[in-house]
């Protein structure tokens, strides 16, 4: 088989066909939409990229479609391929997520969403690291503060140009 006919085969048999068929159950607690949660007894497996990938959560496990038919049913590749191509056409059952994804609005820059950050203010972390770490004086924090460039982020940070 040519490289380009196992690429498409890839990209024909999610990972998620190959756990439904295998007897899998989707933990829809433990899930999100970027990696989905399987469980058969004690295994755990988990899919990730949009389907196209997966990893054991009890082992160093991971790889495509075609390593996890070689994972779970103990087969060569050769014959982990057969058994893959036998899933083309099987459309696995979709998640029944609780709630809809959130809508996605304008995606901002990188700049628009740092100048919306909180400048630094009294007690804050990053007056604590101008204090504390920099050495800077408490009369000199408010103007090194309202730099453009300095910003309070939502774990502790700070840019200073």
């Amino acid at each position: 088989m040519e490289r380009t006919e196992l690429e498409a085969l890839r990209e024909r048999v999610p990972c998620a066909a190959v756990l439904e068929k295998a007897g899998f159950a989707i933990d829809l607690q433990q899930s999100t939409r970027k990696a989905v949660k399987y469980r058969r007894g004690d295994a755990i497996v988990i899919v990730i990229h949009a389907g196209r990938g997966w990893c054991d959560a009890l082992s160093e496990a991971k790889g495509d479609v075609f390593g996890l038919v070689e994972h779970l049913d103990g087969v060569s590749f050769v014959e982990g391929l057969d058994r893959a191509a036998s899933l083309v056409g099987y459309t696995p059952k979709d998640p029944a997520w609780p709630r809809p994804p959130r809508a996605s609005g304008r995606v901002l820059s990188i700049a628009e969403r740092w100048s919306r950050r909180r400048k630094p203010w009294l007690g804050s972390m990053v007056w604590r690291n101008l204090r504390d770490e920099r050495g800077l004086p408490d009369a000199l924090i408010p103007s090194a503060a309202s730099v453009a460039s300095s910003r309070q982020s939502k774990i502790f940070s700070m840019s200073a140009s």
